[in-house]
């Protein structure tokens, strides 16, 4: 039985190699971005070379109303949302000497208050079908995920806090970094498909991905 996923924040790596996979199980996927300049070219795509099926939507996660407006076409298109994925990362606030004021509210706004926002339209549809939502982000947001979890578990709701700890290739990492220290984008899909599929009995919460050959610990970023 095919299930609606939704990726929120849809770009070449991470967000393309989620969109394949579900797309490869026969899903149907929403590829949500700001801009639809890439995702409208990987629907059609997606549509042409897998059994499943693609729409892609210009939504802002940190818009209420524009993801009200998406929810509703998702709704249209495919019916119930099962799946939700926050992949919507962005540069962190390292400190006062490496960053700004600035990096730190639009890394909160997007990671904790997009979530939010997403997680609050999609409420009807998670709890009517015991749906699964990843939150991809780094530990400083966890608590965001972990309140989120303790409350929606009891209804059926199966949330995720996913840490991708190392060097994700996109092609801008250099040569000289192993291959044993760099983090395949279709392999973390992988294993996200396998966290939508979990037995009730046994759900994850918390999960770090990292490649074996990066011994450099970063859960706390």
């Amino acid at each position: 039985m095919s299930r609606t996923v939704v990726i929120g924040g849809v770009g070449p790596t991470l967000g393309a190699s989620f969109a394949e996979r579900f797309a490869a199980e026969g899903d149907a996927v929403a590829l949500w971005a700001r801009s639809e300049s890439y995702t409208a070219e990987l629907a059609a795509e997606l549509r042409a070379d897998t059994p499943g099926e693609a729409i892609a939507i210009e939504a802002d996660v940190t818009d209420p109303q524009a993801v009200a407006a998406a929810v509703e076409r998702v709704n249209d298109a495919f019916g119930t949302v099962d799946v939700y994925v926050h992949n919507t990362p962005v540069p962190g606030w390292t400190g006062p000497t490496d960053s700004t004021p600035e990096d730190l509210a639009t890394t909160l706004e997007t990671v904790g208050y997009g979530f939010a926002v997403v997680v609050d339209a999609l409420l009807p549809d998670l709890r009517d079908g015991g749906g699964t939502v990843i939150h991809n982000t780094g530990d400083f947001a966890k608590w965001i995920t972990r309140s989120t979890a303790e409350q929606l578990a009891t209804e059926g709701v199966h949330v995720v806090h996913a840490f991708i700890d190392g060097r994700v290739d996109d092609g801008s990492v250099p040569e000289t970094v192993p291959a044993a220290e760099r983090v395949d984008p279709d392999a973390v899909a992988e294993e996200f498909l396998r966290l939508v599929e979990q037995d009730p009995d046994v759900w994850t919460f918390d999960v770090d991905f990292r490649p074996c050959g990066d011994d450099s610990f970063r859960t706390w970023r």
